[in-house]
This record gives structure tokens, sequence and C-alpha cells, in this order.
């Protein structure tokens, strides 16, 4: 069954009333009905329980990891540090390789401010207010073009004939107006590249901390490795920000293996699954290590995928996760590559033990 896009997907994340409305609602986490309730649905209503159900799991499992509680801390205190500054403010700052769950852990975090200030104040829109912000870093992003896609967001029309500093003005002063309180800039390695514009973006970034009475998360790709935070320009952002480094869990200590088991039985408990036994996915631990490489996002679209090839295979089989549909899974180049390696190596040792026991009769 081909799953077209509808008007019940998630909202986009890059415009004012896409990301407000994507902070305001979540897909509802659905009910595991048993086999005889789930059969004695009607044709149309087994079909939008089933959507239901794949709309939860293509996207709205957010599990509270170490990091993403770790990411809670340093946002609040940097929260608190900035209330009484003008200049110089702290930040947070998310970096780790791919499929780690950066864009997950912003996403998360923003949330979390959203539904403190909606709680706080219950007639922000009323009055205008926009809490939270998201933008992506355009790949070789100059310092117009990181402007154009904060105004872009904010729905303020850009003419071809205004410079740079002209859209950052008004780019500020909309952000000031709305009473802006968090600020994510994804991506953030897109400055990093040898460009023209790099320098000028950092530093219009580094100078809207000034400007803003808003506190920033930066979130991209192995950022502490990279060009943009050599020199001086760098230090001063990289002075100011506390570090998430987002990293895949390790089976080599007691401390990562139990991680990586707590993470697994956590998608577990959230799969709608009615024949999934729970306890089931924990004990292929070992397995799901060597398919994914510790990674929390390759992880995820194993588990999920593997759901959803259940549901939308029409009732054909029991819904319940094995290792047989676990291996029909397609994951990213990076899962797929280190499986295939391990693999190998797994082979290889078992061909020598074979060996050394023959030997040894």
């Amino acid at each position: 069954m081909l799953l077209f896009h509808n008007t019940d997907r998630p909202a986009e994340l890059h415009t004012r009333e896409g990301l407000t409305e994507y902070l305001s609602t979540a897909p509802p986490v659905p009910e595991v009905l048993t086999e005889r309730d789930y059969r004695s649905l009607s044709d149309s209503a087994r079909s939008e329980y089933d959507r239901t159900r794949i709309l939860y799991l293509s996207g709205s499992i957010l599990l509270n990891t170490a990091q993403l509680q770790q990411a809670k801390v340093l946002l609040q205190k940097s929260f608190a540090a900035n209330i009484g500054r003008n200049s110089g403010h702290a930040g947070l700052m998310i970096s780790g390789d791919s499929t780690v769950g950066k864009t997950t852990t912003a996403k998360a975090l923003m949330r979390y401010v959203f539904s403190q200030y909606a709680r706080q104040i219950p007639e922000y829109q009323s009055l205008g207010h926009i809490p939270v912000v998201y933008v992506e870093v355009p790949a070789g992003s100059t310092g117009k073009l990181l402007m154009k896609t904060f105004a872009r967001f904010l729905g303020l029309p850009v003419r071809s004939t205004e410079t740079m500093l002209d859209i950052r003005e008004r780019v500020v002063c909309a952000l000031n107006a709305a009473h802006t309180q968090l600020i994510v800039v994804d991506e953030l390695q897109n400055l990093a590249s040898r460009n023209v514009g790099n320098g000028e973006s950092v530093d219009i970034l580094k100078n809207m901390h000034n400007d803003l009475a808003a506190t920033f998360v930066y979130a991209g790709i192995d950022l502490t490795s990279g060009e943009l935070f050599n020199g001086n320009r760098g230090r001063q952002i990289s002075g100011r920000f506390n570090l998430v480094k987002m990293e895949r869990l390790k089976r080599t200590n007691p401390d990562g293996r139990a991680a990586w088991k707590q993470l697994i039985t956590g998608f577990e408990k959230n799969l709608p699954l009615r024949d999934h036994k729970l306890g089931t996915l924990p004990a292929m631990h070992e397995y799901l290590f060597d398919r994914t490489n510790g990674s929390i996002g390759s992880l995820g679209r194993l588990l999920t995928g593997a759901a959803i090839d259940i549901i939308t295979d029409g009732g054909g089989r029991p819904e319940l996760i094995t290792r047989e549909m676990l291996e029909e899974q397609v994951l990213d180049i990076a899962a797929e590559d280190f499986y295939a390696t391990t693999k190998k190596t797994v082979g290889r040792r078992t061909l020598e033990s074979v060996l050394a026991e023959s030997l040894a009769s």
C-alpha cells in the first residue's frame, strides 16, 4: 500500500505558522486494539486507525534520553544566565555525527520552551508573540541568504534592492517585537565551508546574540572539530555556548550497554502493535547494535520501519517484530556499511573457531 501525504501530516518547521502548529499540536498516541476490536472496525475505520498508527510511528516517538535531559538542564541554565544580560548571551550547541538525533533533540527543546511559554502566557498569539523560531542554514550561506532565511520564517517580504543590513534590521526588529525566547539554528555546519560569506554570517549571528533578548541553540555536524569555531570569530561564539555532544552509544562499557538496552526498551514500549511482547527487542540488543552501530536515529528507523511494514501489510501476519523482519529493512549507508563489516568479522571469527576445534580434535 502506497501512503500519500495528506493534511494530517505534521506541519513544516520553516515558517512561523507551521512551527506554531507543529509545537502546539501532537499526533495522538494510538490505542493498541485487540485483534477482535480491530477486526470489528469497518474498512474505512480500520484504514484511518492504521494511518494514525503510521503517523505516530513515522515521527512522533520521542524518548527522554540522558542526552535530552542534559540538553534541557543546560538550556535552563542558559535562559537563567541571559535574564540580566544585554550582550554576550549564553547558548547551547548540539554537535555530533549524522543520525545521532541532533534535530530530534532540537525539536524536543523547542516543544519544551513553547509549552512553558504557552502555559505562562496563554494569550501569546493574540499579543503577536513568537516564542520559538527555527531556521536551517542554507548550504554555502552568505550573510544576506541567512537573513533571507530568517525573513522567510517570519513572513517578511524581501525586495531585491535591499541590502543584507536592511534585511537584518527588519528581522531583529520583528524578533524583538515578537518577544522571541528561543532561536534554533540547525545545520550550522553549512557555515563552516570555505566561502566568501562564511565570516560575514558568523559575525551576523554573533551580533544577533547582543541585539536580541533570546537564547540561541545551534545544531550541526561535528561543530567543534570544523573550521567554524577556529580563530577569533569562532572563539567568541564557542566561549559563550555550552556543548551537548551527541555520540553513538558504545557497548564496550557497562554504562553504554545499559543505556542501549534502555533505549531499545523505550522504543519497544511505544510500538502500537497488538501482538508484540515486551522484552523481545531488548533480548536482541547485540544484533540491534550490529545493525545500527549504536545510532539512535538508525535504531528508530529500523524499529519503526519494521512496525510500519507490519501495519501496511494489511493483517497478513501477526503484529510482532522478528529478527527476520528486521533483516528486511534497509537503513542509512553508514549503518549498512557497519553491519556488513560486522558480519564479515563475525563470520571470520566463527570460521577460525571451527578450524581450531577441528585441529584440536
